[in-house]
């Protein structure tokens, strides 16, 4: 699967979230492209309290901090049974729009 990434049409740097202007060159040349994403989980938290109804009915839940070789770190709800050091994809949640999930990678 694949997630919405910004790219810098000046320099190429990806950046997440989006931003009005590159974090590398400051060009505000910059386009969204649907984009395969994996990594490694470097960090992981659990939040067990939360203002939203919808994430109280499925807690606790599980954040984790994923670097990207594209030399970005992504925050995304993570799958059970990954741990820090594993790789992982990100992929959209299909029920929470703008929200990654990241999975253990398929298997080809």
């Amino acid at each position: 699967m694949s997630i919405p990434l910004q790219f810098c049409r000046s320099c190429g740097t990806a950046q997440h979230p989006a931003r009005d202007a590159c974090r590398a060159c400051l060009s505000d040349a910059l386009e969204v492209r649907v984009t395969p994403v994996t990594g490694t989980l470097v960090s992981e938290a659990v939040i067990y309290r939360s203002l939203d109804p919808a994430m109280v009915a499925n807690g606790p839940l599980r954040l984790g901090a994923i670097a990207s070789p594209l030399g970005i770190r992504i925050l995304a709800l993570l799958a059970p049974c990954l741990s820090a050091g594993m790789a992982v994809e990100l992929t959209p949640c299909p029920d929470r729009p703008g929200t990654i999930i990241a999975r253990a990678p398929q298997q080809a």
